[in-house]
């Protein structure tokens, strides 16, 4: 029996938790796609997957086997790409997936790829829902997160400080906080995805604090958090990519700036393939990092950002002399 095939067969099943539902991906019949499996069982002398009437699920083996199966297949694809893209342009539909949070960054970005790239049509969906880039059919995806598990071929863009800001007018009504103690005395907005940071960790000179927050609202929505933000809602910590432009015009004012917000975000290229991109995918990320930088600053807070008093600040200190 085809090795290869049988491979296909057996990732298939493990993606898709099931025998009928590879079967149907690869266009074979569940009993073709049971001998695949078989096959390899034979070959490597163990058990790849647990079946009971329920479920389909690998084995400890089975991952491991996996994981060699996936970068096999990779290498086969990676030649046949290899040779396929030799001397061609950037051109054809590119699938881009990113957060909504991203709406006010990605367009800039596409805009001036495709002023570059005339041949490239891209379909750019902006969603929370998690999604599959391969399943979907995605080329890429951009991914805002502290870290990535294995199972992503990442590129990291860009670091982005998490930054503590309210509206002036909630700052004069509740008071200034100076230190992280005081921010339990305040209404907190909260941001519940992955999963709800009713704890705010700060850090400064080694040093931890954790705080318990006052929730006052909670969104999974980052442009919604910077928005009850400036109506004086409440305090709330979002990723200088969201709160800069608010900052700028004096909308909110960032506080106890000389303490860290743990963890950072940083911001990922994503793709399902790790070597030989084609040419499209390849000329999209190098967009990104000639938009964002090398990966390692964060484009939207400078260090110099950092350390800047704001207006009040400024004011405050002039008044006390």
């Amino acid at each position: 029996m085809d090795t290869l095939q049988s491979m296909k067969a057996f990732v298939r099943v493990a993606q898709r938790s099931g025998f009928a539902a590879a079967g149907r991906d690869l266009r074979m019949s569940p009993a073709a796609v049971t001998k695949h499996i078989a096959a390899l069982e034979t070959r490597v002398g163990a058990r790849l997957f647990d079946r009971t009437t329920r479920r389909v699920g690998l084995t400890e083996v089975g991952r491991m086997y996996l994981e060699r199966c996936l970068e096999c297949l990779q290498a086969f694809e990676d030649a046949d790409a290899f040779v396929g893209t030799l001397g061609k342009s950037p051109a054809g539909l590119l699938r881009v997936t990113a957060p909504v949070d991203l709406q006010n960054q990605l367009p800039t970005v596409v805009g001036r790829f495709m002023n570059e790239y005339p041949k490239v049509t891209v379909d750019l969906e902006l969603s929370n829902r998690p999604i599959d880039l391969v399943e979907e059919g995605f080329d890429i995806g951009i991914r805002g997160a502290s870290s990535l598990d294995g199972r992503f071929v990442a590129r990291q863009l860009a670091q982005t400080r998490v930054v503590i800001c309210a509206a002036p007018s909630y700052l004069r009504r509740y008071g200034y906080p100076r230190k992280p103690e005081d921010l339990e005395r305040h209404r907190g907005i909260v941001f519940v995805e992955p999963r709800p940071r009713t704890e705010w960790v700060l850090e400064r000179d080694g040093n931890q604090t954790r705080i318990k927050l006052n929730s006052t609202v909670l969104t999974n929505n980052g442009s919604a958090l910077c928005a009850m933000m400036v109506e004086g809602v409440g305090l709330g910590a979002a990723p200088s990519f969201l709160v800069r432009a608010d900052i700028d015009a004096g909308r909110i004012e960032p506080v106890l700036l000389d303490w860290k917000v743990l963890p950072d975000v940083r911001l990922y290229a994503v793709y399902p393939h790790r070597r030989f991109l084609a040419p499209k995918v390849s000329a999209f990320v190098e967009t990104l990092r000639a938009t964002y930088g090398d990966g390692t600053k964060d484009p939207w807070w400078p260090e110099t950002a950092a350390v800047r008093p704001t207006k009040r600040q400024r004011t405050k200190r002039a008044a006390t002399g």
